[in-house]
C-alpha cells in the first residue's frame, strides 16, 4: 500500500495531474535540448539518455491515470503519444532507429483511437515523416512511401475539411498559446517537409518527374514561408535543374538555375566580404556559388550538344554511307588528298519544284487553313516538351517559381536549341565565364577530380561551337584549344592513383586530333598541290594514334595484357579507338607505295582487333551500340585484302 506521503504527493485532480506530467516532461526537455551541449566528447548521449530516462517516467505516469470524461480521455491518449513521439525523437538521435520507430508507431496507434482533430493532426503527420526517414535510411523506401503518401493524404483531408488551423504537435505540454496565423505557418511547414521527403523517395525509387514536381513546390513553399536556408535552397533548384535539362526541358532548367544565382546572389551582397551570421563561412558560400555555376555549365554543355545532334539528325548531308566514306580514305589518289565528301539526295531539287508546284495550284483558303493546323501542332509539341515532361498538372504556373528576380540571369543564355553560330557562341561564351567562375574554386591542385571535369566541360563547348562555324581554320583553332586544355590536365596525372581520368582524356585527345586530321585534310583539298603541307598532317594522323594506342594501353592488366573481357564502359571506347587508329593508318600519305602498303596492313590489322574483341565477346557488346562500327569494320577487313593484293600485283 502507498504510504501517506506518497498518497499526499499524488495530483488530487485530472488537471493536477496534467499540470505534473506537464512539468516532467518540460525538465526532461530542457535536459535533452540544453544540458546535452555541455556534455563531453566521450559520452556525446549522456544528456539525452537522462531526459529520456525522465520521458519514459512521464510516460508511465501518464499511461497511470484514470480520466473520468470523454474530453480527459482525449488529452491524456495525445499526452501520451507526444512524449511516444518525444521519446522516439531522442532514441534517433541517439543513433536507435529500431526503438525510435517503436516509439513512432506507439504514437499513432495511440491517436488512432482518436478522430482527426486541430489538437492531434499536426502531431499524426509530422510522425508519419519522421517515421517515413527511419525507413528510408534503412532501405526500406517502400515503407516511406506509403507512410508519406498517408501524410500527404491526411493533410489534403484536413485542408478540405475547411477546419481552422491545428495545434502544434507538442502544443498539449505549452503554456502560451499562438494565433491562428503561426499556426497556419507551423502546420504547412510539416508538410513542405513531407513534400521534401516524397520528392527523395520518388528519386529512389527511379520517378524522376514526379521527385521534380515534389522538389519544385517544395523550393516553392519554402520560399513563399521565408522558412529557409538560402544556401540549401539555392543550391536544391540549381540541382533541379539538371533534371529539366535530362528531359531538353531548358526554359525550366534555366528558370531555376536563374532563381537559384539570385538567392545567392543576395547572401554576397548582403555579407560584404563574409556572411555575417556565424553558420555560414566564406568558404561554405563560395562553395555553393562555385556548385551552382557547375550546374550551368552542365546547362550550356548539354544545350550546345543537343543543338548540334539536332542539327546533324535534320541535315541530310551529315547522313553519309560510312563503309563508302572509309574505303574512299584508303583509295590511292595521285595528286589529290582523300576529301570526306557530303551527298545530297538524288531528286531532292526535282522534289522541292513538285512541292512548290503543288503548293501554287491550291487554294488560298485551304492553304491558309493547312498553315493554321501546323501551328496549332507545333504550339502542341511546344507545350508537351515544356510542362508534360515534367508531370501531369492543371497549373502550368506550378512550373515556375515565383517571388524572384530572375530576369538578368535569363537572359545570358537562350532557353531553345541553338541554329546558327551566333546562338552558339552566346551559349559557349556564357558557359565559358561559368567554367572560369567554377575553376576559380576547384583548382586543380586540390580539387583534381572536379577541375578535370570542368575543364572538359570547356573542351566540350569548343567541340560544339567549331560545329556551328562554317571556317574550317576556325574550327581548326578551337580543337587546338580542345588539344591544349586536356594535354595541360593529362600531363601531371598519375595513371596509377587517377586512371579512370586518365582514360577519358587520352580518348578525348585522340578524338580532337582525329577530328583535325579531317578538317586539315578538308583545308588541303582546296590547295593548289604544291602548298599542300602532307608531312604536317601526316604528323599530326600519327599524334592521334599514339593518343587512341595510350587510352588502349590503359586498359592493359599489369603484365601489360589485354583481358579478355573489358569492363562494360570501356568497350565501345576501346573497340572506337582501334577503328579509328585504322582509319588514320589509311589517311596516311606516304612518299612511295612499300610505305603506303605498310599502313594498310596496320590498318587491317586494328580492324581486326575491333572484330575480334566483338566476335569473343559478342554478348557483352550487344546493346552498346557498337554494330555500326563493327559493320564498317567488317567490311573493310574484307576490302583491304584486296586492295594490298592489287598493290603487290603492281609492286
Amino acid at each position: 500500500m502507498p504510504t501517506l506521503t506518497e498518497i499526499a504527493s499524488q495530483p488530487k485532480s485530472f488537471e493536477d495531474w496534467f499540470k505534473s506530467v506537464s512539468q516532467q516532461v518540460a525538465e526532461s526537455r530542457r535536459v535533452i535540448e540544453e544540458l546535452s551541449k555541455e556534455d563531453p566528447p566521450t559520452e556525446p548521449f549522456r544528456s539525452k539518455y537522462a531526459g529520456r530516462n525522465m520521458l519514459n517516467s512521464a510516460l508511465k505516469r501518464a499511461q497511470d491515470v484514470e480520466p473520468s470524461t470523454d474530453a480527459e480521455i482525449s488529452r491524456a491518449r495525445l499526452a501520451q503519444a507526444t512524449i511516444n513521439y518525444y521519446i522516439g525523437q531522442v532514441s534517433s538521435e541517439v543513433e536507435e532507429p529500431t526503438e525510435a520507430e517503436k516509439n513512432f508507431q506507439s504514437c499513432l496507434d495511440i491517436l488512432g483511437l482518436e478522430p482527426i482533430s486541430i489538437e492531434n493532426i499536426a502531431l499524426r503527420i509530422h510522425v508519419h515523416n519522421l517515421s517515413a526517414a527511419l525507413w528510408s535510411g534503412r532501405g526500406c523506401h517502400d515503407k516511406s512511401f506509403e507512410l508519406l503518401e498517408r501524410a500527404k493524404e491526411l493533410h489534403a483531408n484536413f485542408v478540405h475539411s475547411k477546419q481552422p488551423p491545428p495545434n502544434t504537435y507538442d502544443e498539449v505540454f505549452m503554456d502560451e498559446s499562438f494565433s491562428e496565423d503561426e499556426r497556419n505557418v507551423m502546420f504547412e511547414r510539416i508538410y513542405t517537409n513531407t513534400l521534401f521527403y516524397l520528392a527523395q523517395v520518388y528519386g529512389v525509387r527511379g520517378d524522376n518527374k514526379m521527385a521534380a514536381a515534389h522538389c519544385h513546390i517544395t523550393l516553392q513553399r519554402q520560399l513563399e514561408s521565408d522558412d529557409f536556408d538560402p544556401l540549401d535552397w539555392s543550391l536544391n533548384c540549381a540541382t533541379l535543374s539538371q533534371y529539366y535539362v535530362t528531359m531538353n526541358n531548358y526554359r525550366s532548367a534555366r528558370h531555376t538555375l536563374s532563381c537559384a544565382s539570385s538567392v545567392i546572389s543576395n547572401i554576397e551582397e548582403s555579407s560584404g566580404s563574409g556572411y555575417c551570421d556565424e553558420s555560414y563561412d566564406n568558404d561554405k558560400i563560395l562553395k555553393t556559388r562555385a556548385d551552382i555555376e557547375r550546374c550551368w555549365i552542365k546547362y550550356c554543355v548539354n544545350l550546345l550538344g543537343d543543338s548540334v545532334k539536332e542539327a546533324r539528325d535534320s541535315d541530310i548531308s551529315d547522313k553519309v554511307n560510312k563503309i563508302t566514306e572509309m574505303k574512299n580514305a584508303f583509295e590511292e589518289k595521285d595528286e589529290e588528298p582523300v576529301v570526306e565528301e557530303t551527298e545530297t539526295k538524288e531528286g531532292e531539287g526535282e522534289k522541292g519544284d513538285e512541292e512548290k508546284e503543288n503548293k501554287e495550284d491550291k487554294p488560298k483558303e485551304e492553304e491558309e487553313g493547312e498553315k493554321k493546323d501546323e501551328e496549332e501542332e507545333d504550339a502542341g509539341k511546344k507545350k508537351l516538351t515544356k510542362f508534360s515532361d515534367l508531370v501531369d498538372m492543371e497549373e502550368i504556373e506550378l512550373l515556375r517559381i515565383t517571388n524572384v528576380e530572375t530576369g538578368q540571369y535569363e537572359e545570358l543564355v537562350p532557353d531553345e536549341l541553338c541554329t546558327t553560330y551566333e546562338d552558339a557562341r552566346m551559349v559557349f561564351k556564357a558557359g565559358s565565364k561559368f567554367i572560369e567562375n567554377a575553376a576559380q574554386y576547384y583548382k586543380f591542385d586540390d580539387h583534381v577530380t572536379d577541375n578535370v571535369e570542368i575543364k572538359q566541360d570547356l573542351s566540350k563547348l569548343y567541340r560544339d561551337l567549331a560545329f556551328f562555324d562554317t571556317d574550317e581554320s576556325r574550327q581548326c583553332k578551337m580543337h587546338k584549344r580542345r588539344i591544349d586544355t586536356l594535354t595541360e590536365l593529362v600531363t601531371p596525372l598519375n595513371n596509377q592513383h587517377f586512371l579512370q581520368i586518365s582514360r577519358a582524356l587520352r580518348f578525348e585527345l585522340g578524338e580532337a586530333r582525329n577530328q583535325m586530321v579531317s578538317l586539315k585534310y578538308s583545308i588541303a583539298a582546296e590547295l593548289p598541290i604544291e602548298q599542300q603541307n602532307w608531312k604536317k598532317i601526316n604528323n599530326l594522323c600519327f599524334s592521334a594514334v599514339q593518343e587512341f594506342e595510350a587510352f588502349c594501353d590503359l586498359l592493359k592488366d599489369p603484365n601489360g595484357d589485354l583481358p579478355s573481357t573489358l569492363v562494360d564502359d570501356t568497350v565501345k571506347p576501346y573497340i572506337v579507338s582501334q577503328i579509328y587508329i585504322a582509319r588514320l593508318y589509311g589517311k596516311f600519305r606516304p612518299q612511295d607505295a612499300k610505305q603506303r602498303l605498310a599502313f594498310l596492313q596496320k590498318a587491317e590489322t586494328h580492324f581486326q582487333k575491333a572484330l575480334d574483341y566483338y566476335d569473343a565477346n559478342e554478348a557483352q557488346c550487344r546493346g552498346m551500340d557498337v554494330e555500326e562500327e563493327m559493320n564498317v569494320a567488317r567490311e573493310m577487313a574484307h576490302f583491304l585484302p584486296i586492295k594490298m593484293e592489287k598493290m603487290r600485283a603492281t609492286m
